[in-house]
């Protein structure tokens, strides 16, 4: 396939709604096996400038691939137009869709029509201006939110549409299953290949660091490091007692990869393996330097108790998890303290 440069700027018409014919691609593209994607094909990564857009982008180009990293400030993926403009101009054989509206608990909790509209508009822009612009193959970033609560543990991918989200994620998550259903319904109608994971508590550099409103990992590594500077006692909601599944970005990254190359259908992007908070706590403590003593606030909410995926269809295509959890705080912590002053919250 002939290897093309990417393109370096979209055009102010283009980013509020004009068209252009985009590139060609090249020969041959349309005898690739479903499924497969080969390494010198040009990817559009969305939402590129996030925790898992920075390490997937990385990843993509060190196999060779011709990556497109768009971020929120070359389009509006709420807007169609803008969205349709985008993809016409950068023309990609595929897409990994990342670009979301992304709060923890308390965000969440605080704004679910907010969090369901802007979600559901931005999924269905992309898919369908992906549709429209001939890409082949879209992979998708979900959430393990998606899954109803009380199923048997570990939940497997076939759980999916087994009952109602969680009441403390509901528009989140339904957003995100609304994005699956349009996904099955294009594979089907107009063969638009796809691989959707359902991605579990993700973390690493250039995450977004909000202590009040943001994800529980990244939450206390941006809390740790005010208090080890501010020689201030460190607080954390809840008794420490929940158990979740958090993944590398860089491990994620490699996920992604893989599901581009050669896979298909739903996928659990988790480590397979259940941490209880307060371990995180404690691994953060050493990280950090931390020395004081930690607060448990009990009057806060631990959010559910326990949630484990079952990895065995992404491992089955040759995907493992690289880094322990040390290792990976220890990476995401000095990311943070070298980043403190421009870090995103």
């Amino acid at each position: 396939m002939e290897r093309r440069g990417p393109p370096h700027t979209i055009g102010r018409a283009l980013l509020l709604g004009g068209s252009s014919g985009g590139r060609q691609r090249g020969r041959g593209a349309a005898a690739r096996t479903r499924g497969t994607i080969l390494s010198n094909e040009r990817v559009l990564v969305t939402g590129s400038t996030g925790v898992i857009g920075t390490a997937i982008v990385h990843e993509l180009r060190e196999h060779g691939y011709d990556v497109f990293a768009a971020s929120s400030e070359q389009a509006d993926l709420r807007d169609e137009s803008a969205t349709a403009a985008l993809l016409n101009t950068v023309a990609p054989d595929s897409v990994i869709h990342l670009a979301a509206r992304v709060h923890g608990l308390m965000g969440n909790l605080r704004s679910p029509g907010e969090m369901y509209f802007d979600n559901a508009r931005i999924n269905t822009n992309v898919v369908e201006a992906s549709r429209l612009a001939g890409v082949r193959k879209i992979v998708a970033m979900g959430s393990v939110a998606m899954y109803s609560d009380g199923l048997r543990m570990p939940m497997r991918e076939s759980d999916i549409w087994m009952g109602p989200p969680h009441a403390s994620e509901a528009g989140y998550a339904h957003a995100k299953r609304g994005m699956l259903a349009q996904l099955e319904a294009y594979a089907e109608q107009y063969g638009v290949d796809y691989a959707m994971v359902l991605s579990t508590n993700l973390f690493g550099p250039a995450d977004r660091f909000d202590e009040e409103r943001g994800h529980v990992l990244p939450s206390l590594v941006s809390r740790f490091h005010r208090s080890v500077r501010l020689d201030q006692r460190m607080v954390v909601w809840g008794d420490g007692s929940a158990q979740r599944d958090f993944l590398y970005s860089k491990d994620a990254a490699t996920g992604l990869r893989i599901l581009l190359e050669r896979g298909s259908g739903v996928y659990n992007l988790a480590s397979g393996r259940e941490t209880r908070i307060r371990e995180v706590v404690d691994t953060l403590a050493g990280v950090s330097g931390y020395r004081g003593e930690i607060e448990w606030d009990t009057s806060k909410p631990n959010g559910q108790r326990e949630r484990s995926y079952d990895v065995s269809r992404l491992t089955g295509l040759g995907w493992t998890p690289r880094y322990g959890l040390e290792e990976a705080l220890r990476e995401t912590y000095e990311w943070f303290d070298a980043n403190a002053s421009l870090v995103r919250r």
